[in-house]
């Protein structure tokens, strides 16, 4: 088939949309990839939950559940924002391609549509709650006392409440999620957000780091405490870190209303349903710390002497074919 007779309709486009729809694109593109593993992690972290509940291997079942269901919901909201981002693409540039104004013209009028305000909009503030509610309970895991999370509790009802308003200021008619009033309420929630997941993420290192001090002067190199519980990549997993590198590059981006921002936005919703599962499968597996896990490890290295003996966390020799293996496993939760 020859193209040499072909012509195309002027839309009437600006040049200067190619570059937002370029990012637009991009980011569709690499938050479809992340999708990927973020299923993948998702398949893992149910597979070895199932497994727990089989074998009756977690003393709380409903607690469990609890975390199975918070898994499926997060993963939904993922899937949904991901969804609505291919069928908004195949909108823009197959199905209404030849609209005045070109296919961003098209995408910044149906904005507000229910599909869009549902995918782009609500199903990310969920997300952007449950992942920072996560945060927060895990502080209060690995510190053990309520008075750690009062600060966050109040930043996470306030970047809530900005949400909100974000959510409602970009679904009236002629605005979008980069019209100057939504930037502002959008700015003033992701830094809220961010700097929620920031300060949580560095007490959380801190009192892992500060932890694994202790540990080497009262455990020496036991690779058991220090590798299993408080390594770097434990830290990482454990404190969210990936999500506030990305969060905190699209705030920037997206304060300065830059179009990069729109690949960092599809980037952040899927890093950060990445690291909630991370965390979670850490504890399916038994390699998270838990309520228990924090007291007992807390009270042994703040002893004095090497402790005589340990009740509650047993270390389990394994003999396998490629050697001996150890494994530290806290039997009394999840």
């Amino acid at each position: 088939m020859s193209l040499d007779n072909v012509t195309f309709p002027d839309t009437g486009e600006l040049p200067s949309n190619y570059d937002f729809e370029r990012t637009l694109l991009i980011g569709s593109f690499l938050g479809c990839m992340t999708w990927g593993i973020n299923f993948t992690i998702y398949g893992a972290a149910m597979y070895f939950s199932f497994i727990r509940l089989v074998h009756q291997q977690c003393s709380s079942p409903r607690y469990q559940w609890a975390l199975m269901a918070y898994m499926t919901v997060i993963f939904a909201m993922s899937t949904t924002y991901v969804g609505t981002n291919i069928q908004a693409n195949v909108d823009m540039y197959i199905n209404h391609r030849d609209d005045p104004g070109g296919p961003l013209t098209y995408a910044l009028l149906t904005f507000n549509t229910p599909l869009v305000l549902v995918g782009n909009n609500i199903c990310p503030v969920i997300s952007i709650f449950l992942n920072d509610a996560l945060l927060v309970w895990r502080l209060y895991i690995i510190w053990g006392v309520i008075w750690i999370v009062v600060i966050p509790v109040i930043m996470l009802i306030a970047s809530t409440i900005m949400g909100i308003l974000l959510i409602y200021t970009s679904a009236q008619p002629g605005h979008t999620f980069n019209s100057t009033d939504a930037v502002h309420f959008g700015t003033a929630y992701f830094s809220v957000s961010l700097s929620l997941t920031v300060i949580v993420t560095l007490t959380i290192v801190l009192r892992l780091v500060y932890l694994q001090h202790r540990a080497r002067k009262v455990f020496g190199n036991t690779p058991e405490f220090q590798d299993h519980y408080i390594s770097a990549c434990a830290i990482l997993l454990e404190s969210s870190a990936m999500y506030a590198v990305i969060g905190f590059i699209f705030l920037v981006l997206y304060n300065k209303n830059n179009a990069v921002s729109n690949i960092f936005t599809q980037l952040m919703i899927q890093v950060m349903c990445i690291s909630s599962d991370l965390i979670i499968l850490r504890v399916m597996i038994g390699s998270a710390w838990t309520a228990h896990m924090s007291q007992e490890f807390s009270s042994l290295v703040f002893n004095s002497a090497l402790p005589a003996s340990i009740t509650e966390i047993e270390l389990v020799e394994e003999n396998s074919s490629t050697g001996s293996q150890r494994k530290l496993y806290d039997q009394n939760e999840c």
